[in-house]
């Protein structure tokens, strides 16, 4: 019997991850509870106390608060039971912490992605200009990284770069104000695509560019996500493609190593989620949420 305590047990990505999760287990011969973490750390270690004093097999630990987890950690530690931490962590942390398995999606590899298509779509290079997360996060700070190693900033140009704070409103702000200052190439002006690090904030820049009279397709936009607010972004013609994240399939993955951690198959460390790109043609071969 395996334990998922979910933090985000409401949150839309989460009502794909649950029943994944749960169909895995049920596929390996396991039964998986999982308890509401509803974003408080003393909530899930209530949780992770529990699963050790009824003698689970196995605990999945989703946490609310990276910075707050480490009582969870040491209790599960010192109690002897199998866990496996999931979604939160960048893969140098978990070794800092105590986590000894870990199944997340890798923030850095969304940077990645963006850059690689970014030099897909445009080989002989271009303007951009990046409608951010929030200043200091690490998936902003992950993701940054990732994307400048893979442009040539001789050849790709960057025009500017806002901090949106994952928010729709403050992106459709700061687009409004990159579209004055610069203007857009189909109008002659200097933004040939914009990046976009959020599905969220793909919702304001497209406000923005609706605001200021233009149309779905006036300029590629690459964002990152698979909310269902993007898949309808590409059916609509204004997403040119997005650096996907599945939560049924990290789901099902944290299940796997979990089990292989109980049937002492697993190897230790991060276990990585994918994050393919998804286009306008290829979309409806992806998960949305």
């Amino acid at each position: 019997e395996l334990m998922l305590s979910n933090a985000y047990y409401t949150a839309p990505y989460c009502a794909a991850y649950n029943p994944a999760a749960t169909a895995k287990a049920e596929e390996l011969g396991c039964t998986l509870e999982i308890l509401d973490g509803a974003g408080n750390q003393q909530t899930q270690l209530e949780h992770a106390n529990l699963a050790i004093a009824e003698k689970y097999d196995g605990f999945l630990y989703f946490p609310a608060d990276v910075d707050g987890a480490l009582p969870v950690i040491e209790a599960l530690n010192a109690g002897e039971i199998a866990w496996v931490g999931v979604n939160a962590y960048t893969g140098d942390a978990i070794d800092e912490v105590g986590m000894k398995y870990y199944v997340g999606p890798d923030a850095a590899s969304h940077g990645t992605t963006q850059g690689k298509t970014l030099v897909e779509m445009f080989p002989d290079g271009c303007n951009y200009v990046t409608i951010a997360g929030t200043a200091g996060h690490m998936q902003t700070i992950e993701m940054d990284k990732a994307f400048a190693k893979e442009v040539d900033p001789a050849k790709y140009i960057s025009l500017d770069y806002q901090n949106a704070d994952f928010n729709a409103e403050v992106s459709m702000a700061k687009m409004a104000d990159m579209i004055t200052a610069y203007g857009l190439a189909c109008d002659g002006g200097q933004i040939d695509v914009i990046i976009i690090q959020d599905g969220g904030m793909t919702t304001g820049v497209k406000s923005a560019l609706e605001a200021a009279g233009y149309k779905a397709g006036d300029v590629p936009l690459i964002a990152m996500g698979s909310n269902q607010v993007l898949y309808d972004s590409m059916k609509e013609g204004w997403l040119s493609a997005s650096s996907t994240q599945d939560p049924s399939a990290e789901g099902a993955l944290a299940v796997e190593v979990l089990y292989g951690v109980l049937e002492g198959t697993a190897e230790p460390g991060w276990t990585k989620l994918p994050t393919p790109v998804a286009y306008p043609d290829t979309a409806d071969n992806f998960a949305w949420f």
